[in-house]
């Protein structure tokens, strides 16, 4: 057995050194992205720390590069290392990204009649051949395991492996990290005992889309008139047998592929099913209006399944249609439509289902996504526009396409629409195009927050950092690397996601447009702030969040700050006491 382990050195691992090596390595057509170089730093900054984070998750949306991340991890540590996947193509992928950022890396696998990764010093196993040889695995002493699709992670076959290889063990010479887009899970089995209780690193779709790694979506609700509110719920998921009979219909069948007919014809893309015999039946509705359809699934033969994903590959045929297995581990940039054939009430699903249509290819404008969205009545069913913090969209009420009235009784003809608006890699004019209320404040912008926070894109001589400055003068980077604008915007929109502050913030919520208190007018006189009869609670809100007469005048006579109307209240009112401080020492 594998014995006294050298010490994993965390404290040499700066960001810095690794992209070096990493770039130095290959070829220089590679350079990692920012947000990958975010994720480096976070990986070993969290090593670093005095109680070193040994178990670790990573959060990024599909088609971001996660592997790529992984392999320079690995290229770093240069310790035995394990690697740890589900499917064929998530170990073939893992090999040919870890080569090409480590292309002298000693690989071998551990899947079926493979065994060269008990001799390899990085062993890419599959979870079930890894179980199966745990003793051989035990011997190899792996110092670092890497969790690809991580939110599997909670399984019993990935426990035991954890535990018998000590990753569970919080023991700086057993580093685990798990990556995933979807740390969510519909069976209220979380994450949080395996990788601890928050990522170290994470960004969402949104951000990605704005800073241009991700290409825009634009989503099409088209309500039908199926109902499943009897279907049963299994494990947080709706029983595939009974879906299965309620919307295979050739009704409903026909509506899919009539729908992409007229919204989306000329795209290339892939519908979700529930069953085979859905799939089959949704490719014979395609297939008879003279779109050419193949359809996958779990457990037909490999070469079958290669034949008709080859030729969707190569554009002999125009639609696939699948069940289960186009989730994870397969990716066609050039897919620019997805159907949502299927209910589905896991966030997690239905991320990882619209991420094959997320990669940015060439002559590719955006994704569209048509969600046939069934009446559910007491379910909560996922869907486009119910996705919070997945896009920064605007929403158009449904509407009836013949009259353009509203109609409540879930015909075909509905469809709700949201738009990814485009984002620049500049600074754009924020102020305006945002829902958000950004101020300028120089060459920076800000935000008020709830609490006399603030959250500043401050820019810099390389590019621009988001910030959250408190009302005690501290603050805190949300990035540790300059960023460019369009990044940094959405980083910052990851954060008021995060912390619920949308309704809060949202120039346009429902709450801004009611009369102001009685509450907000008593404050408002007690400062001498003048305000207008019809004064609403937004602007109240917004009123008594700024500096005060009084305020502003300390300020400006003792020129305290350059713009002091863009200050908050609290800030306002810092400068101040920190003023009155230094003021009274100095009469001391």
């Amino acid at each position: 057995m594998h014995t006294n382990p050298s010490p994993i050195r965390a404290e040499n691992f700066s960001v810095h050194k690794i992209i070096n090596s990493v770039i130095g390595g290959v070829s220089m057509s590679l350079k990692l992205r920012e947000y990958q170089e975010e994720a480096l730093s976070a990986v070993f900054r969290a090593l670093n720390q005095t109680e070193s984070q040994t178990r670790q998750l990573i959060v990024l949306p599909t088609g971001t590069g996660k592997t790529i991340i992984f392999g320079a991890i690995i290229r770093q540590m240069k310790v035995r290392t394990l690697v740890l996947a589900h499917r064929e193509e998530l170990l073939r992928q893992a090999e040919q990204k870890i080569k090409l950022v480590y292309p002298e890396a000693n690989i071998g696998f551990l899947q079926a009649q493979d065994l060269s990764g008990l001799k390899s010093e990085i062993c890419i196993a599959s979870v079930q051949t890894a179980v199966r040889h745990l003793e051989e695995l035990q011997e190899r002493g792996f110092e670092l395991c890497i969790c690809d699709e991580a939110h599997h992670a909670v399984a019993s076959s990935y426990v035991r492996i954890f535990k018998e290889l000590d990753f569970l063990k919080n023991i700086k010479t057993r580093v685990l990290i798990g990556f995933t887009a979807t740390p969510y899970r519909n069976d209220k089995l979380g994450l949080k005992h395996i990788f601890g209780d928050t990522p170290v690193f994470e960004r969402s779709i949104a951000a990605m889309t704005e800073a241009g790694y991700l290409c825009r979506s634009r989503g099409i609700e088209i309500l039908t008139n199926t109902d499943i509110s009897g279907v049963k719920i299994q494990a947080g998921e709706y029983s595939q047998k009974e879906l299965a009979v309620v919307v295979d219909t050739p009704e409903r069948n026909a509506l899919i592929a009539d729908k992409y007919l007229e919204l989306g014809e000329g795209r290339r893309g892939v519908v979700f099913c529930v069953d085979v015999a859905h799939a089959h039946n949704v490719a014979a509705a395609f297939n008879q209006r003279g779109v050419e359809c193949g359809a996958v699934w779990g457990n037909m033969s490999n070469d079958r399944r290669h034949e008709v994903l080859n030729d969707y590959m190569s554009g002999r045929t125009q639609i696939l249609t699948n069940v289960g297995v186009l989730t994870e581990g397969w990716d066609v940039p050039e897919t620019d439509i997805i159907m949502m054939a299927r209910p589905i009430k896991s966030a997690g699903l239905y991320v990882q289902c619209i991420g094959r249509g997320l990669r940015k290819a060439p002559n590719k404008e955006d994704c569209l996504i048509l969600d046939f969205v069934d009446i559910a009545r007491k379910h909560n069913v996922c869907k486009f526009s119910a996705m919070d913090g997945l896009c920064p969209s605007f929403k158009i009420k449904a509407k009836n396409n013949e009259n353009n009235e509203d109609n409540e009784d879930g015909g075909s003809k509905h469809e709700h629409i949201a738009m990814i608006r485009e984002g620049e890699d500049s600074d754009f004019d924020v102020v305006t195009r945002s829902k958000y209320p950004w101020q300028r404040v120089g060459d920076d912008l800000k935000i008020s927050l709830w609490n006399g926070n603030t959250l500043w894109i401050e820019r810099r001589d390389d590019g621009y950092r988001p910030v959250i400055k408190y009302g005690d003068g501290k603050f805190r980077l949300l990035a540790d690397i300059d960023l460019t604008f369009s990044y940094a915007y959405g980083v910052c929109n990851d954060y008021i996601d995060k912390h619920h502050l949308n309704a809060a913030l949202n120039k346009e919520a429902k709450w801004r447009k009611l009369p102001a208190t009685d509450k907000q007018l008593d404050l408002l006189r007690r400062n001498n702030i003048e305000f207008s009869e019809n004064i609403t609670r937004g602007e109240a809100s917004d009123l008594l969040n700024k500096p005060t007469p009084k305020q502003l005048s300390y300020i400006k006579y003792f020129r305290l700050h350059d713009v002091p109307e863009s200050l908050t209240k609290n800030e306002a009112a810092a400068i101040i006491g920190t003023h009155k401080d230094i003021m009274n020492t100095r009469a001391v």
